[in-house]
């Protein structure tokens, strides 16, 4: 799960922080280096990195990347939430979102790669409300309107107003209308902080954009400052708009949410899920200077290495050319290019010395219920580990009745993370460790490289029981960043036909978050057709809608899988079952 981690701090080391270094900062740089390192060799190790570093500069900014109901969506209780004497708090509430919903019910362009038909406009926004609040740690509001309602005040007063299909003339009536009103209210408040905190966009409602606004930029008055001055806010506010548009025009609830949670963190308050940030912008200010020269000071030699060698240089050279926020390009970049100079690139750069500052907890929000019984026994972490296990032989006792005896545990059938589901060939080996309680899980997953190649990718996780049976904690070292997660067994079939699992984790030291959830199955297509409301009923209670789903391809025969050969499945499991 931590592809996009090292992807960004790859991107940013050796290619876009060089580019402000280059510009503005490389004289400052090589004195205090000089300075620190007279008299011995470690000084020209670091302007030999800057020398390496110097050719790849050619710009400075690179953006970053229920029932139904008509009142906000309130925050939901965690178990973070109760305290010792059984009582709850509640977020305080720093920002709300009105969507905007065509009157009469239309299939929306969400869910195009699910195994179920499209949701309305009315049903995305509904779990795009709920993926707000899951993404905002419940403090962020969202309300979805039509038009036609009895109380249509939220689409003035809200701080961020999205528009989703309105095309009758009645709806874009109201829709030009609305966005009138704010744009005066706007224009009015533009002394005032309040003016900053609002945001409006029209998102598949027809050729008009209606010119969107974010912060104190508006695209349909343009300011010369967003022009000529980049390090302002109504700069910042025209990047932002780009880039949110890009996210919305995705048409998927994770990349929907994040706009939206780019926003909030840049003009109301700080939200943890988008608020550290490894790139080199204007936003920072003179932070991008301390953490270059901390960069360059710290590891000097590994991004001297790295990029006196051919193929990690042309790696660098690879994800500059690519959007970052796009975490499966990214990723299929990285392992076009693997190797041991990156993997000690990014360790020493984010997980040893933590350059960018960056913290991350694994989120809360939703609070998913483990399974409590499994075929009529009370859920225990025996029953809980042999689930896991699954299918994959060899496993002896640990292993329940009706173990396939594959060669794989389970295999992902169709997952609810657009990063990390749209990846081909899925398969997920559990066993026991040898030593202790704990376990190994092993995810081998195919991966389209960036030249056309087919090339099998590999972790090794280490997996221990939490507390509460059916739920576990996941660590990996991936490409010298740690992850840190949180996984709960949702439901299970009784003949292990099927199963849904839940995850949410984190990388602290790239300052990223993440939520998902997989159903997974022997083979790794998907159940019957007569078991597949009851599992979507228990997607629903993880907080996840069908139509999030990514179909995952698992056919052995298709080109790709043929050129790729057969999947590495016992690289780490031959090892680890002697080391422990």
């Amino acid at each position: 799960m931590m592809s996009k981690v090292a992807t960004l701090c790859y991107l940013l080391a050796a290619a876009y922080a060089t580019k402000f270094v280059s510009s503005f900062t490389i004289p400052t740089l090589q004195s205090k280096t000089t300075a620190t390192t007279s008299g011995n060799n470690q000084g020209q190790n670091y302007n030999l990195a800057l020398d390496l570093l110097h050719p790849l500069r050619h710009s400075l900014y690179q953006p970053n990347v229920s029932a139904r109901s008509n009142t906000f969506l309130q925050s939901q209780t965690t178990q973070a939430d109760v305290t010792n004497t059984g009582t709850t708090t509640t977020p305080d509430i720093i920002g709300t979102v009105a969507l905007l919903v065509p009157s009469s019910d239309q299939p929306s362009k969400f869910g195009s790669k699910s195994p179920v038909q499209p949701p309305s406009y009315r049903e995305a926004a509904e779990q795009l409300a709920r993926k707000i609040k899951q993404f905002s740690d419940g403090r962020i509001a969202a309300q979805v309107v039509t038009p036609s309602d009895v109380d249509t005040s939220s689409v003035l007063t809200s701080n961020a107003l999205i528009a989703l299909g309105l095309t009758t003339p009645q709806d874009v009536q109201f829709l030009s209308r609305t966005f009138r009103q704010r744009r005066t209210a706007g224009e009015e408040e533009q002394s005032s902080t309040q003016s900053l905190k609002m945001c409006q966009f029209a998102v598949d409602c027809g050729d008009n954009n209606y010119a969107p606004i974010v912060g104190p930029y508006d695209e349909a008055n343009p300011s010369v400052v967003s022009e000529i001055a980049p390090w302002s806010d109504v700069a910042s506010g025209k990047r932002l708009a780009t880039q949110m548009k890009e996210l919305f025009d995705k048409q998927t609830s994770d990349e929907f949410a994040l706009a939206l949670m780019l926003f909030c963190n840049r003009f109301i308050d700080k939200i943890p899920w988008v608020q550290h940030s490894i790139d080199v912008t204007w936003e920072k200010g003179l932070g991008n200077v301390e953490e270059i020269y901390n960069m360059v000071t710290k590891c000097g030699p590994c991004i001297t290495k790295c990029l006196a060698d051919e193929n990690c240089k042309a790696c660098i050279e690879a994800l500059d050319e690519i959007d970052t926020r796009d975490q499966v390009a990214s990723y299929r970049t990285v392992v076009s290019y693997e190797s041991e100079l990156l993997r000690d690139f990014s360790l020493c750069i984010l997980q040893k010395n933590n350059i960018f500052g960056c913290t991350a907890e694994v989120p809360k929000i939703p609070y998913v219920k483990p399974l409590g019984a499994f075929r009529g026994e009370e859920m225990t972490k025996d029953i809980a580990k042999g689930i896991m296990i699954g299918h994959l032989e060899g496993c002896g006792d640990a292993a329940l009745e009706g173990c396939k005896e594959l060669d794989v545990s389970w295999k992902v059938a169709c997952g609810a993370n657009v990063a990390y589901d749209q990846f081909p060939s899925q398969n997920q080996l559990f066993y026991p460790s040898a030593k202790g309680d704990s376990m190994w899980y092993d995810p081998v997953f195919r991966v389209e490289t960036i030249d056309g190649r087919n090339v099998w990718c590999k972790r090794h996780y280490r997996v221990r029981n939490e507390k509460v049976p059916g739920t576990f904690r996941f660590s990996v070292l991936d490409n010298g960043v740690t992850s840190d997660e949180f996984w709960t067994i949702v439901d299970v079939a009784e003949d292990l036909s099927w199963i849904v699992f839940h995850y949410a984790g984190a990388a602290g030291a790239v300052g990223q978050r993440y939520i998902g959830g997989l159903l997974c199955t022997p083979d790794g297509t998907l159940p019957p057709e007569s078991e597949m409301e009851k599992i979507w009923d228990v997607l629903r209670s993880a907080e996840i809608e069908p139509w999030e789903l990514f179909v995952v391809d698992n056919d052995d025969t298709s080109p790709g899988a043929l050129e790729a050969g057969p999947p590495p499945l016992d690289f780490y499991r031959k090892t680890a079952s002697v080391i422990g």
